[in-house]
Protein backbone atom coordinates (compact mmCIF):
# COMPACT_ATOMS: atom_id res chain seq x y z
CA UNK A 1 0.00 0.00 0.00
CA UNK A 2 1.55 3.57 -0.89
CA UNK A 3 -0.12 6.56 0.22
CA UNK A 4 -0.27 9.76 -0.86
CA UNK A 5 -1.02 12.73 2.31
CA UNK A 6 -0.66 16.28 0.98
CA UNK A 7 -2.68 19.01 3.90
CA UNK A 8 -0.69 22.15 3.45
CA UNK A 9 2.89 20.99 3.09
CA UNK A 10 5.59 22.70 1.56
CA UNK A 11 7.94 21.44 -1.05
CA UNK A 12 10.74 21.11 1.58
CA UNK A 13 8.28 19.01 3.83
CA UNK A 14 7.15 17.11 1.27
CA UNK A 15 10.41 15.69 0.05
CA UNK A 16 11.26 15.13 3.84
CA UNK A 17 8.03 12.94 3.98
CA UNK A 18 9.19 11.04 0.54
CA UNK A 19 12.31 10.14 1.21
CA UNK A 20 10.51 7.25 2.99
CA UNK A 21 9.00 6.05 0.12
CA UNK A 22 10.53 4.31 -2.96
CA UNK A 23 11.58 6.93 -5.00
CA UNK A 24 10.11 4.55 -8.15
CA UNK A 25 6.29 4.92 -6.50
CA UNK A 26 6.27 8.62 -5.84
CA UNK A 27 7.49 11.95 -7.97
CA UNK A 28 7.27 15.53 -6.78
CA UNK A 29 7.05 18.51 -8.77
CA UNK A 30 5.65 22.04 -7.58
CA UNK A 31 3.86 25.07 -8.64
CA UNK A 32 2.53 27.95 -6.87
CA UNK A 33 0.87 25.69 -3.85
CA UNK A 34 1.57 22.10 -5.15
CA UNK A 35 1.72 19.73 -7.87
CA UNK A 36 1.85 16.11 -7.04
CA UNK A 37 2.64 14.00 -10.37
CA UNK A 38 2.50 10.11 -9.88
CA UNK A 39 4.47 7.74 -11.18
CA UNK A 40 2.03 4.93 -10.45
CA UNK A 41 -0.78 6.86 -11.08
CA UNK A 42 -4.33 5.93 -9.56
CA UNK A 43 -6.56 4.89 -11.93
CA UNK A 44 -10.14 4.80 -12.35
CA UNK A 45 -12.34 3.46 -14.64
CA UNK A 46 -15.81 4.76 -15.04
CA UNK A 47 -18.58 3.63 -16.42
CA UNK A 48 -21.27 6.36 -15.61
CA UNK A 49 -22.31 9.26 -18.47
CA UNK A 50 -20.74 12.35 -16.56
CA UNK A 51 -21.43 15.26 -17.23
CA UNK A 52 -18.14 17.26 -18.85
CA UNK A 53 -17.52 19.43 -16.02
CA UNK A 54 -17.49 16.32 -13.34
CA UNK A 55 -15.14 15.01 -16.00
CA UNK A 56 -13.12 17.84 -16.00
CA UNK A 57 -12.88 17.92 -12.32
CA UNK A 58 -11.15 14.10 -11.91
CA UNK A 59 -9.06 14.99 -14.98
CA UNK A 60 -7.62 18.03 -12.96
CA UNK A 61 -6.46 16.08 -10.14
CA UNK A 62 -3.09 15.45 -10.71
CA UNK A 63 -2.49 11.86 -10.58
CA UNK A 64 -5.55 10.77 -11.20
CA UNK A 65 -6.17 8.20 -14.80
CA UNK A 66 -9.37 8.18 -15.40
CA UNK A 67 -10.89 6.17 -18.06
CA UNK A 68 -14.68 6.41 -19.51
CA UNK A 69 -16.85 4.38 -21.46
CA UNK A 70 -16.77 0.27 -20.30
CA UNK A 71 -19.22 -0.18 -17.88
CA UNK A 72 -17.37 -1.93 -14.47
CA UNK A 73 -18.79 -5.24 -13.61
CA UNK A 74 -20.65 -6.35 -10.62
CA UNK A 75 -22.83 -2.87 -10.48
CA UNK A 76 -20.34 -0.53 -9.32
CA UNK A 77 -20.46 3.20 -11.21
CA UNK A 78 -16.65 2.54 -11.55
CA UNK A 79 -13.48 0.95 -10.90
CA UNK A 80 -10.55 2.12 -9.00
CA UNK A 81 -6.77 1.09 -9.71
CA UNK A 82 -3.96 1.79 -7.33
CA UNK A 83 -1.02 0.05 -5.63
CA UNK A 84 -1.94 -3.62 -8.00
CA UNK A 85 -5.39 -3.70 -6.65
CA UNK A 86 -8.63 -3.05 -8.21
CA UNK A 87 -11.36 -1.65 -6.07
CA UNK A 88 -14.95 -1.57 -7.21
CA UNK A 89 -17.24 1.67 -6.35
CA UNK A 90 -20.49 3.70 -6.09
CA UNK A 91 -19.96 7.55 -7.34
CA UNK A 92 -22.54 9.89 -5.88
CA UNK A 93 -22.37 13.16 -8.41
CA UNK A 94 -23.34 16.49 -6.43
CA UNK A 95 -23.68 20.13 -7.87
CA UNK A 96 -23.19 21.35 -3.92
CA UNK A 97 -22.67 19.55 -0.85
CA UNK A 98 -23.02 21.07 2.59
CA UNK A 99 -24.45 20.58 5.83
CA UNK A 100 -28.18 20.60 4.70
CA UNK A 101 -27.37 17.20 2.20
CA UNK A 102 -24.32 15.71 3.54
CA UNK A 103 -26.74 13.46 5.85
CA UNK A 104 -29.17 12.23 2.90
CA UNK A 105 -26.07 10.89 1.53
CA UNK A 106 -24.40 9.37 4.16
CA UNK A 107 -27.79 7.17 5.03
CA UNK A 108 -27.36 6.38 1.09
CA UNK A 109 -23.78 5.42 1.09
CA UNK A 110 -24.77 3.34 4.24
CA UNK A 111 -26.74 0.89 2.51
CA UNK A 112 -24.07 0.31 -0.62
CA UNK A 113 -22.51 -2.77 -0.79
CA UNK A 114 -19.61 -0.53 -2.18
CA UNK A 115 -17.46 1.79 -1.00
CA UNK A 116 -18.88 5.69 -2.55
CA UNK A 117 -17.29 8.56 -3.44
CA UNK A 118 -18.94 11.42 -3.76
CA UNK A 119 -17.87 14.14 -6.31
CA UNK A 120 -19.23 17.65 -6.28
CA UNK A 121 -18.70 21.27 -7.56
CA UNK A 122 -19.20 22.35 -4.05
CA UNK A 123 -18.22 21.09 -1.20
CA UNK A 124 -18.25 22.66 2.43
CA UNK A 125 -15.31 21.66 5.03
CA UNK A 126 -17.56 20.13 7.19
CA UNK A 127 -19.19 18.44 4.61
CA UNK A 128 -16.03 16.61 4.04
CA UNK A 129 -15.31 16.03 7.74
CA UNK A 130 -18.66 13.96 7.73
CA UNK A 131 -18.26 12.17 5.18
CA UNK A 132 -13.98 11.40 6.16
CA UNK A 133 -15.81 10.30 9.36
CA UNK A 134 -17.99 7.63 7.40
CA UNK A 135 -15.06 6.52 5.26
CA UNK A 136 -17.22 8.07 2.56
CA UNK A 137 -14.25 9.02 -0.48
CA UNK A 138 -14.78 12.93 -1.52
CA UNK A 139 -13.48 15.29 -4.67
CA UNK A 140 -14.52 18.88 -4.80
CA UNK A 141 -13.96 21.02 -7.82
CA UNK A 142 -10.96 22.69 -5.81
CA UNK A 143 -9.10 19.74 -5.97
CA UNK A 144 -9.89 18.71 -1.96
CA UNK A 145 -9.64 14.61 -2.57
CA UNK A 146 -9.68 12.04 0.04
CA UNK A 147 -10.00 8.79 -1.03
CA UNK A 148 -9.63 5.79 1.29
CA UNK A 149 -9.91 2.33 -0.19
CA UNK A 150 -8.14 -0.83 -0.07
CA UNK A 151 -5.30 -0.43 -0.74
CA UNK A 152 -5.20 2.81 -1.54
CA UNK A 153 -4.97 6.01 0.33
CA UNK A 154 -4.97 9.66 -1.06
CA UNK A 155 -5.51 12.67 0.66
CA UNK A 156 -4.99 16.22 -0.36
CA UNK A 157 -6.24 19.30 1.34
CA UNK A 158 -6.18 22.81 -1.60
CA UNK A 159 -5.72 26.27 -0.32
CA UNK A 160 -7.92 27.31 -3.45
CA UNK A 161 -10.96 29.12 -2.60
CA UNK A 162 -14.01 29.90 -4.68
CA UNK A 163 -16.25 32.69 -4.26
CA UNK A 164 -19.72 31.51 -4.28
CA UNK A 165 -22.61 33.92 -4.75
CA UNK A 166 -24.94 34.33 -1.67
CA UNK A 167 -27.87 32.06 -1.32
CA UNK A 168 -31.11 33.70 -1.33
CA UNK A 169 -31.45 32.73 2.47
CA UNK A 170 -28.53 32.79 3.88
CA UNK A 171 -28.94 31.70 7.97
CA UNK A 172 -27.19 34.77 8.61
CA UNK A 173 -28.08 37.53 11.51
CA UNK A 174 -32.17 37.90 11.35
CA UNK A 175 -32.36 35.07 8.42
CA UNK A 176 -30.96 32.86 11.18
CA UNK A 177 -34.03 33.37 14.14
CA UNK A 178 -36.49 31.89 11.53
CA UNK A 179 -33.78 28.48 11.38
CA UNK A 180 -33.64 28.86 15.10
CA UNK A 181 -37.23 29.35 15.93
CA UNK A 182 -38.25 25.61 14.20
CA UNK A 183 -35.19 24.29 15.94
CA UNK A 184 -36.61 25.21 19.42
CA UNK A 185 -40.02 23.36 18.81
CA UNK A 186 -39.31 20.75 16.17
CA UNK A 187 -42.94 19.14 16.94
CA UNK A 188 -44.79 22.34 15.84
CA UNK A 189 -46.17 23.00 12.63
CA UNK A 190 -46.17 26.50 10.90
CA UNK A 191 -48.10 28.89 9.33
CA UNK A 192 -45.66 31.70 8.13
CA UNK A 193 -47.09 34.84 9.56
CA UNK A 194 -46.99 32.72 12.82
CA UNK A 195 -43.29 31.58 12.19
CA UNK A 196 -42.56 35.04 11.36
CA UNK A 197 -44.03 36.85 14.50
CA UNK A 198 -42.48 34.40 16.71
CA UNK A 199 -38.95 34.66 14.96
CA UNK A 200 -39.47 38.18 15.02
CA UNK A 201 -38.94 38.99 11.10
CA UNK A 202 -41.31 40.20 8.47
CA UNK A 203 -43.22 37.43 6.47
CA UNK A 204 -41.23 37.74 3.60
CA UNK A 205 -38.05 36.82 4.94
CA UNK A 206 -39.56 34.07 6.65
CA UNK A 207 -41.23 32.60 3.30
CA UNK A 208 -37.75 32.96 1.61
CA UNK A 209 -36.24 30.88 4.90
CA UNK A 210 -39.06 27.96 4.27
CA UNK A 211 -38.76 27.91 0.94
CA UNK A 212 -35.15 27.14 0.75
CA UNK A 213 -35.85 24.91 2.96
CA UNK A 214 -38.73 23.23 1.38
CA UNK A 215 -35.98 23.04 -1.45
CA UNK A 216 -33.02 21.24 0.33
CA UNK A 217 -35.93 18.83 1.77
CA UNK A 218 -35.15 19.98 4.98
CA UNK A 219 -38.95 21.18 5.75
CA UNK A 220 -42.32 19.99 4.39
CA UNK A 221 -45.05 21.91 3.16
CA UNK A 222 -48.60 20.38 3.57
CA UNK A 223 -52.01 22.47 2.31
CA UNK A 224 -52.19 25.37 -0.01
CA UNK A 225 -52.54 28.85 -0.37
CA UNK A 226 -53.02 30.65 2.87
CA UNK A 227 -53.47 27.80 4.83
CA UNK A 228 -49.95 25.91 3.63
CA UNK A 229 -48.67 24.63 6.76
CA UNK A 230 -44.51 23.67 7.19
CA UNK A 231 -43.27 20.86 9.23
CA UNK A 232 -39.39 20.68 10.35
CA UNK A 233 -38.92 16.93 9.55
CA UNK A 234 -34.42 17.12 9.11
CA UNK A 235 -33.71 18.92 12.26
CA UNK A 236 -30.43 17.77 12.56
CA UNK A 237 -29.65 19.15 9.06
CA UNK A 238 -30.94 22.48 9.75
CA UNK A 239 -28.78 22.31 12.87
CA UNK A 240 -25.86 21.90 11.02
CA UNK A 241 -27.09 24.09 8.01
CA UNK A 242 -27.11 26.77 10.40
CA UNK A 243 -23.67 26.46 12.29
CA UNK A 244 -22.06 26.00 8.91
CA UNK A 245 -23.19 29.44 7.37
CA UNK A 246 -23.80 31.45 10.70
CA UNK A 247 -21.33 34.30 11.47
CA UNK A 248 -21.24 36.64 14.41
CA UNK A 249 -19.88 39.94 13.77
CA UNK A 250 -19.79 40.36 17.40
CA UNK A 251 -17.46 43.29 20.03
CA UNK A 252 -15.74 41.67 22.24
CA UNK A 253 -14.94 42.84 25.65
CA UNK A 254 -11.99 41.11 27.94
CA UNK A 255 -12.65 42.01 31.83
CA UNK A 256 -11.36 40.21 35.00
CA UNK A 257 -13.04 39.35 38.45
CA UNK A 258 -11.64 38.02 41.73
CA UNK A 259 -13.92 34.43 42.89
CA UNK A 260 -13.05 31.52 44.28
CA UNK A 261 -13.94 29.65 41.71
CA UNK A 262 -15.96 29.20 38.45
CA UNK A 263 -19.10 28.44 39.30
CA UNK A 264 -18.87 31.33 41.94
CA UNK A 265 -17.52 33.40 39.22
CA UNK A 266 -20.88 33.02 36.87
CA UNK A 267 -23.48 33.15 39.45
CA UNK A 268 -21.42 36.53 40.36
CA UNK A 269 -21.60 37.98 37.04
CA UNK A 270 -24.78 36.57 36.57
CA UNK A 271 -26.03 38.53 39.92
CA UNK A 272 -24.54 41.52 38.89
CA UNK A 273 -26.53 41.67 35.86
CA UNK A 274 -29.55 41.26 37.10
CA UNK A 275 -29.26 44.21 39.39
CA UNK A 276 -28.60 46.06 36.19
CA UNK A 277 -31.19 47.05 33.31
CA UNK A 278 -29.04 45.64 30.63
CA UNK A 279 -30.55 42.36 29.15
CA UNK A 280 -27.81 39.73 28.97
CA UNK A 281 -27.67 35.63 28.19
CA UNK A 282 -24.62 33.54 29.69
CA UNK A 283 -23.40 31.11 27.25
CA UNK A 284 -20.27 29.27 26.45
CA UNK A 285 -18.49 26.74 28.67
CA UNK A 286 -20.18 28.16 31.50
CA UNK A 287 -23.72 27.86 30.76
CA UNK A 288 -23.37 24.24 29.80
CA UNK A 289 -21.94 23.47 32.99
CA UNK A 290 -25.30 24.42 34.60
CA UNK A 291 -27.27 23.17 31.81
CA UNK A 292 -25.27 19.61 31.16
CA UNK A 293 -22.10 19.42 33.44
CA UNK A 294 -19.06 17.82 31.75
CA UNK A 295 -16.21 19.94 32.12
CA UNK A 296 -14.65 20.59 36.02
CA UNK A 297 -13.03 24.06 35.85
CA UNK A 298 -14.50 26.82 33.20
CA UNK A 299 -11.41 29.26 33.14
CA UNK A 300 -13.68 32.34 31.24
CA UNK A 301 -17.37 33.11 31.70
CA UNK A 302 -18.90 34.10 28.71
CA UNK A 303 -21.81 36.28 28.19
CA UNK A 304 -23.71 38.17 25.31
CA UNK A 305 -25.20 41.61 25.92
CA UNK A 306 -27.43 43.87 24.47
CA UNK A 307 -26.13 45.78 21.77
CA UNK A 308 -27.09 49.25 23.12
CA UNK A 309 -25.06 48.43 26.32
CA UNK A 310 -21.95 50.25 27.54
CA UNK A 311 -19.22 47.56 28.47
CA UNK A 312 -16.91 49.79 30.52
CA UNK A 313 -20.36 50.70 32.69
CA UNK A 314 -21.30 46.92 32.95
CA UNK A 315 -17.61 46.31 34.25
CA UNK A 316 -18.09 49.51 36.88
CA UNK A 317 -21.11 47.54 37.85
CA UNK A 318 -19.59 44.23 38.33
CA UNK A 319 -16.55 45.29 40.04
CA UNK A 320 -14.47 43.85 37.34
CA UNK A 321 -11.32 45.13 35.80
CA UNK A 322 -10.94 45.88 32.12
CA UNK A 323 -8.09 43.66 30.76
CA UNK A 324 -6.28 43.58 27.31
CA UNK A 325 -5.09 40.08 27.95
CA UNK A 326 -6.13 36.99 30.57
CA UNK A 327 -9.51 37.58 31.00
CA UNK A 328 -11.69 35.22 33.18
CA UNK A 329 -14.99 37.09 31.63
CA UNK A 330 -16.06 38.00 28.57
CA UNK A 331 -18.76 39.92 27.71
CA UNK A 332 -19.62 40.27 23.49
CA UNK A 333 -22.47 42.52 21.66
CA UNK A 334 -23.98 41.95 18.53
CA UNK A 335 -25.53 45.12 16.86
CA UNK A 336 -28.98 43.71 16.29
CA UNK A 337 -29.34 41.22 19.65
CA UNK A 338 -29.56 38.48 17.01
CA UNK A 339 -27.63 36.42 20.41
CA UNK A 340 -30.32 36.86 22.84
CA UNK A 341 -33.49 35.79 20.72
CA UNK A 342 -34.99 32.94 22.02
CA UNK A 343 -33.25 33.33 25.72
CA UNK A 344 -34.64 31.10 28.33
CA UNK A 345 -34.64 31.57 32.18
CA UNK A 346 -32.79 29.25 34.42
CA UNK A 347 -31.91 29.31 38.39
CA UNK A 348 -32.25 33.22 38.40
CA UNK A 349 -30.43 33.96 35.70
CA UNK A 350 -30.43 34.42 31.60
CA UNK A 351 -29.03 31.64 29.41
CA UNK A 352 -28.72 32.04 25.55
CA UNK A 353 -31.23 29.05 23.84
CA UNK A 354 -29.75 25.62 23.63
CA UNK A 355 -28.85 26.14 19.87
CA UNK A 356 -26.58 29.34 20.47
CA UNK A 357 -25.20 27.33 23.09
CA UNK A 358 -24.15 24.84 20.54
CA UNK A 359 -22.93 27.20 18.22
CA UNK A 360 -20.68 29.03 20.41
CA UNK A 361 -19.50 26.57 22.59
CA UNK A 362 -18.00 25.02 18.89
CA UNK A 363 -15.98 28.37 18.88
CA UNK A 364 -14.00 27.61 21.83
CA UNK A 365 -10.73 25.89 20.87
CA UNK A 366 -10.51 24.75 24.69
CA UNK A 367 -12.40 21.50 24.17
CA UNK A 368 -15.04 23.92 22.74
CA UNK A 369 -15.96 20.74 20.53
CA UNK A 370 -16.32 17.74 22.96
CA UNK A 371 -18.73 20.46 24.90
CA UNK A 372 -21.21 21.07 21.75
CA UNK A 373 -21.16 17.28 21.25
CA UNK A 374 -21.96 16.62 24.76
CA UNK A 375 -24.57 19.48 24.77
CA UNK A 376 -26.66 18.44 21.39
CA UNK A 377 -26.21 14.45 22.64
CA UNK A 378 -27.68 15.59 25.94
CA UNK A 379 -29.71 18.44 25.97
CA UNK A 380 -30.54 18.95 21.88
CA UNK A 381 -31.07 15.55 21.19
CA UNK A 382 -30.98 15.57 17.37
Amino acid sequence: MWVLDLVRLSPPEIHEHAQAVSRSDLLFTFDILFMVSVNKPVGINIGLELETEVLQILRDIQGLDVQTGQAPADGADAVTRGAGTQTPIAIEVKTRVNAANVHQIIHQARGMSMPTVVIARDMTGDARAALAAEGIGAIDGLGNVRLELPGLLVRIESTARRQRPRSRATLLGKTSLVAQAMLLDTGRTWHVNELAEHAGVSPALAHRVLQRLADLEIVATQGAGPSKQRRLVEPSALLDLWVEEHRDRSRRHLAFMLASDSEDLAATVCHGLESTEVSYALTGAAAIARIAPILTSVPVVEVWLEGSADPRAVCAELGADEVTSGPNVVLQQERDDVPLAFRTRRDGAWFANVCRLYFDARRDPQRGQEQADHLRREVIGF
